[in-house]
């Protein structure tokens, strides 16, 4: 395995991603790297887009199934469906990465995380993901970088779809998608709901820990764009998820050390929510302004169906708030370049069962950007300011270069400055938060290559991220504590080409995650990473199949708990029986490999999902 990551890695070196670079009449559009709308191709950060195609081609109901085959890429997940899923760009913590729908942050104020297992593909558009740290233009969270998911746009004057899907461990999905457009006006509604009877999460089959652990989802997605004249839209996008999830755990009564276990059929009820209104004004030929309100809600409460989890230590409602308003002005400045200005509002807002030392903090913030021409250098300068209540004042820069080597072969080179405040249960949870803690702070260096060849494309990028003041649990001590300091250093690669009417894509990483105070590897981080993607359409039909794998990686800070790495496969097939009808079958770990990522407190190793089948029918009617 070793030696296949090392030739997939001289490849990328060699090698001249659709992600990269698209064809030369229409190149993909991005807008997260510097908040306004670039190519791929002048992007001077790590970048991927993962579109509506790509979301049909791979057919992935989850987002972090989907987002697994970009370079840097990995999840940490604690079991089937709906159970918690940490996201890791480049080796770096959950809680270091920024998630936003629709440019509105996402995500709990108490965990600092966003529960992906929640969210759902057939609402979303496309996923931009930005890699390396982005504080200079986000703010707090962006230290491994960015996430933005955009959901559902209509393009097509009318449209109606009926999707049904169905397959292992009892599955149903079913997705009513419709909207309208024209001059002025645009709507899309998305409208879905999944159950599934689920796997039993842990190995422990214990008592009432025996049982599959089962997951329902219901979403509605909501996008609706209003063009007021040739200079001024308004949109407004709403989103709306709704779990019940299933999971293992010991119920205990009293004060640790000398509590008691009782059984407990125990589930969580959850509700995600984003909101954001945006209003976009062409103030003159050179001036764009927009003004965006937004408003998040991540809501869950812990319940049983056979105990008052009130008279236990595990019952609890977590109810958190993000209310946020960006004012954003990009100015084209003729001959001397372009200059990106913005204010950004935060306020965060704790309502717990559990009580919180404070439950609110506001941070308020101001940033540029100037992009240059320097001769055949392209730069990118980034400055910040934040003001955090709790923390005072911070400020992040970044500057970004590119060169054109020739005219298949760039040259890219990046400084950038990350911070992070720490959460509400790390600093304020009864037991295990310290209030001393400050936060977490990262610089990290980064040089890159991409290359096109023909109907080849590859990137390959080298980055040293150097962390201070870590926030991480220590499973030693039962608590969290502020490493001094953490290394993440490594290479990322991704190669697509097509040869013989295959479509193939490699992506992968070698990383070398460090704390710096022990020279142990951080936890429940893999060194090494590598998916493969191979697509053959001929007529109607279309086939697929998928490679994933992970090394080891320890699930302790004292790497003391292994957790084997693990490959797993899946296979694919679709057929479009005429225009209204089309069919897709999927295969998921084809050989049933039994894999962990991450070990539960008392319960033994999360399991993950088996070999499972699901096939789909959709029915899109002419209108």
């Amino acid at each position: 395995m070793k030696f296949i990551y090392a030739c997939a890695a001289a490849a990328a070196l060699i090698l001249p991603a659709k992600t990269l670079f698209a064809s030369e009449d229409i190149e993909t559009v991005i807008v997260t790297g510097t908040r306004i709308p670039a190519t791929i191709s002048e992007s001077l950060s790590a970048v991927s887009v993962l579109d509506r195609e790509d979301i049909q081609r791979y057919q992935s109901s989850e987002l972090f199934e989907l987002m697994s085959r970009v370079p840097g890429v990995s999840f940490v997940r604690n079991g089937g469906r709906g159970t918690p899923t940490a996201l890791s760009l480049r080796g770096n913590q959950g809680d270091h990465s920024l998630f936003m729908v629709d440019g509105v942050r996402v995500g709990s104020a108490t965990l600092g995380s966003t529960t992906l297992g929640l969210l759902n593909t057939n609402s979303v558009e496309r996923i931009e993901i930005v890699r390396g740290p982005k504080s200079n233009l986000y703010g707090a969270d962006a230290i491994g970088g960015v996430v933005n998911i955009f959901t559902r746009q209509i393009t097509e004057p009318k449209h109606l779809q009926l999707k049904t899907a169905f397959g292992s461990n009892n599955t149903t999905e079913n997705t009513l998608s419709g909207g309208f457009k024209n001059d002025r006006h645009s709507v899309t509604a998305v409208v879905n709901a999944l159950n599934t009877d689920g796997i039993d999460n842990t190995e422990s089959t214990a008592a009432v820990h025996g049982d599959k652990d089962a997951h329902r989802n219901s979403s509605i997605a909501l996008n609706y764009r209003y063009q007021i004249n040739d200079n001024t839209s308004w949109k407004v996008v709403y989103n709306q998820n709704n779990t019940e999830t299933e999971y293992d755990s010991d119920c205990s009564v009293g004060s640790w050390p000398n509590s008691t276990s009782v059984d407990c059929n125990i589930y969580t009820d959850a509700k995600i929510t984003s909101l954001a209104s945006v209003l976009e004004v062409t103030m003159s030929d050179n001036w764009q302004s927009t003004l965006q309100l937004g408003r998040s809600s991540d809501e869950a409460k812990e319940l049983a169906d056979n105990i008052d989890l009130s008279t236990t230590n595990n019952g609890g409602e977590f109810n958190t708030t993000k209310t946020e308003a960006t004012w954003f002005n990009y100015v084209q400045l003729p001959e001397l370049g372009s200059l990106t200005m913005g204010l950004d509002y935060q306020r965060d807002k704790v309502d717990s069962a559990i009580s919180y030392d404070k439950t609110t903090r506001d941070n308020k913030a101001a940033f540029v950007q100037y992009e240059l021409e320097l001769g055949p250098v392209d730069t990118n300068w980034g400055l910040r300011y934040d003001d955090n209540e709790q923390f005072g004042d911070h400020t992040t820069v970044s500057f970004l270069a590119g060169m054109d080597l020739t005219d298949s072969l760039r040259l890219v080179a990046s400084f950038g400055e990350g911070f992070k405040a720490p959460t509400f249960n790390d600093l304020y949870y009864p037991g295990y938060g310290n209030a001393n803690f400050v936060p977490e702070e990262s610089e990290n260096y980064e040089i890159g290559l991409n290359a096109k060849l023909g109907e080849t494309l590859a990137t390959v990028a080298l980055f040293n991220n150097k962390v201070q003041n870590l926030i991480q649990y220590n499973m030693a001590t039962w608590m969290t504590d502020q490493t001094a300091e953490a290394q993440i250093s490594g290479i990322e690669f991704g190669v697509e080409t097509e040869l013989a009417g295959w479509e193939f894509g490699v992506s992968g990483a070698l990383l070398d995650p460090e704390n710096k105070s022990n020279g142990k590897l951080l936890r429940r981080r893999a060194e090494r990473a590598i998916s493969f993607d191979a697509d053959y359409d001929f007529g109607d039909y279309g086939i697929g199949f998928s490679l994933r794998s992970e090394s080891h990686r320890f699930d302790d800070a004292a790497n003391l708990t292994r957790l084997g790495g693990y490959t797993t496969a899946a296979l694919r097939a679709h057929y479009q029986l005429n225009d209204e009808w089309s069919f897709r079958a999927k295969v998921d770990n084809l050989t049933d490999k039994q894999y962990t990522s991450a070990l539960d407190f008392s319960l033994g190793r999360y399991l993950a999902l088996g070999r499972e089948f699901m096939l789909t029918i959709a029915y899109t009617p002419e209108l």
